[in-house]
């Protein structure tokens, strides 16, 4: 006999178990699958946002991360000729006014856990390979260590991250999208760490981005990023870990890890920015997150979008459960909903990343940020997301 859901979430990272917390938490019956046993590591900045511990204090879980990881409420820019602006994070929609930075091995596992206590059924080592619908709503088919499992839903979240083969196979995307390729370390014992989460765009290849954030008072995670297009491969480097090379080999870089240690391998990764074109429902499915495409374009941030798509999905489902109706109708208010929260900003994001990510661009606008207040929030703003960048006039 087989079981049935009310809802089966594949992948427990932040934005399945965002979800799967709040659908047990209304009473549903959920699914929650993973390929991998927890804790397991995932490869990322680890840096959580204002919006991202907003979501996290709902889910009743705030608290506990704070206590995992290391907080700062300072922020710095730096622009590609080394100049800098600094912050305090502002308060907005009564968010906390710090970042933390949380090891993806500690956060994700923290937040499964908080959506098994909430009520979720979490099967790890389950491979999904493919969804589909019917009238009756979903199956999905399984691999594990032991055999070829299937399970029933009503409905079903979709929330794999940058990963894209379930998709593929479900039709859902045509063809692999376009992604940024990141590389990251983490690194101990340093001594001239700054307690704020960095930005840097100097020393690294533009359309690009480095980063160091603090994961304690004498440790960070350190990375480098940037987009490679037809367009401008020519000038790129051919990995991320090229790029990440060159990024901590620079002077700047070389003085903040002096004298620290690496801990652990440098690892690469892509981040799905594509969430302008992206689907973000199949029949009796809502995509959350990476899998809808839903990463910053400018700082490669997607912790924060996968916790309130995560939420926002359990909202849009509970209703339709409510209802009996998991119409496209209903699907396609899901999808309106993210688009009404972040196409415009993610729009001008990739406007920005196109015409102004440049080094006299970036310079300029730095140097000007230092000398307006007004400036400096607004960058601070868009860095956050929270806003449309600051050299674009608003529509």
């Amino acid at each position: 006999m087989i079981d049935r859901y009310d809802v089966a979430v594949v992948g427990a990272g932040p934005g399945g178990s965002s979800a799967a917390t709040f659908l047990a938490r209304a009473g549903r019956r959920v699914l929650l699958l993973d390929k991998f046993d927890f804790p397991r590591d995932k490869t990322c900045g680890d840096c959580l946002s204002p919006r991202a511990l907003g979501v996290l204090r709902d889910m009743g879980c705030l608290d506990a991360v704070v206590a995992l990881g290391h907080a700062t409420p300072n922020m710095r820019v730096v622009a590609p000729w080394g100049w800098s602006v600094g912050a305090r994070l502002p308060q907005v929609h009564e968010w906390p006014d710090y970042a933390v930075v949380v090891p993806r091995l500690t956060l994700d596992d923290a937040l499964r856990q908080c959506a098994v206590t909430a009520g979720a059924d979490f099967r790890p080592r389950v491979t999904v390979k493919f969804v589909s619908a019917d009238d009756q709503g979903i199956t999905l088919t399984g691999s594990t260590p032991d055999g070829t499992p299937t399970y029933r839903a009503r409905a079903a979240i979709i929330a794999t991250g940058a990963a894209t083969r379930l998709l593929l196979t479900m039709g859902v995307l045509r063809g692999p999208p376009p992604v940024m390729l990141a590389a990251r370390a983490y690194f101990e014992g340093m001594s001239d760490l700054r307690d704020a989460v960095e930005f840097r765009f100097d020393h690294v290849p533009l359309p690009g981005y480095g980063w160091v954030f603090p994961t304690s008072a004498t440790s960070a995670n350190v990375g480098a990023g940037f987009v490679r297009t037809p367009t401008n491969a020519h000038r790129m480097p051919d990995t991320a870990q090229a790029a990440y090379d060159h990024f901590i080999a620079s002077p700047p870089l070389r003085a903040v890890l002096a004298g620290a240690k690496q801990v652990g391998p440098v690892k690469g990764y892509p981040l799905r920015t594509d969430f302008v074109t992206a689907p973000t429902t199949a029949p009796c499915t809502l995509l959350v997150g990476e899998a809808a495409g839903l990463v910053n374009p400018l700082t490669g941030e997607g912790i924060d979008y996968a916790l309130e798509t995560g939420q926002l999905a359990a909202r849009h489902l509970e209703a339709m459960l409510a209802d009996d109706d998991l119409s496209a109708t209903r699907l396609d208010a899901y999808d309106r909903d993210l688009r009404a929260r972040y196409q415009d900003l993610f729009v001008f994001c990739h406007r920005v990343q196109a015409r102004y990510m440049h080094p006299l661009a970036m310079n300029l606008l730095i140097a000007a940020a230092n000398l307006r207040p007004d400036l400096k929030n607004r960058l601070v703003r868009t860095v956050l997301g929270l806003r449309q960048p600051p050299f674009e006039h608003n529509r």
